[in-house]
């Protein structure tokens, strides 16, 4: 049976990978959006100013981000 801790972890690895994935969209998305259609990405309307770089930075944040998860994942799993 599964431990209350390693159920937090691994529920918290779930956060942070699907906030992870977010940022990837919403980073790479936009920068798609604005450089090979000229539109805005609608979340991303603050930064068109600064686009593609904070597209990008945020984008690699965000596989950053899900890639530790991804990793804390698999450590959890191979405790069980």
């Amino acid at each position: 049976m599964e431990s209350k801790e390693g159920s937090t972890g691994m529920g918290f690895m779930i956060f942070l990978e699907i906030a992870g994935i977010v940022g990837m969209i919403q980073g790479f998305g936009s920068v798609i959006v604005t450089q090979v259609w000229h539109g805005n990405w609608g979340l991303m309307r603050w930064a068109l100013d600064w686009q593609p770089g904070i597209g990008i930075a945020i984008g690699v944040l965000g596989l950053i981000i899900a890639a530790i998860s991804w990793s804390g994942q698999k450590r959890i799993r191979q405790r069980r």
